[in-house]
């Protein structure tokens, strides 16, 4: 038999041919469902914790609990007063945690201090402030990244 060029009159060819040109047409298509377009959502995401129990997050961690994000962002105060003073007022610690479900997201202020909001409802979730540590001995504080809060998640009740 006489020597021919790959795909000359080679049926197998024309058919291996077309279909790398149709897995070249879908490729873009499958490599962007392959990346996922719901960030809240996907399953890159760590671990879920069950909600009805208490965390400890470190500031600038997040925990995900069900379908929610709760980092904690920002101690914006720690009034409390030292161990090692006497003070007149109990003071606060006051921070701010970010929650975010899906694409809908808000920072929520939540205190120590029941004279302020404690706790916090969204989209379907209830999160508490149950502890601030450390709790300060002197007046000066430590840095904020040494900061853990205690927070109770749960599912927020019907309504």
């Amino acid at each position: 038999m006489p020597a021919r060029h790959a795909g000359e009159h080679d049926p197998a060819m024309h058919i291996a041919i077309r279909s790398l040109g149709k897995l070249l047409f879908l490729l873009p298509t499958l490599m962007l469902a392959a990346c996922g377009s719901d960030q809240g959502e996907s399953d890159a995401m760590p671990a879920s914790v069950p909600p009805g129990q208490e965390y400890v997050v470190g500031f600038g961690e997040t925990i995900h609990v069900g379908k929610l994000l709760l980092e904690f962002t920002t101690l914006a105060e720690d009034s409390r007063c030292p161990a090692s003073a006497i003070c007149v007022w109990e003071g606060n610690a006051r921070v701010l945690i970010t929650a975010t479900r899906g694409r809908a997201m808000t920072v929520r202020e939540l205190n120590l201090n029941p004279r302020f909001p404690v706790r916090a409802v969204f989209e379907g979730y209830v999160f508490e402030l149950r502890s601030v540590d450390p709790y300060p001995v002197t007046p000066a504080l430590p840095p904020a990244e040494d900061y853990t809060v205690t927070l109770f998640v749960d599912r927020a009740p019907s309504e």
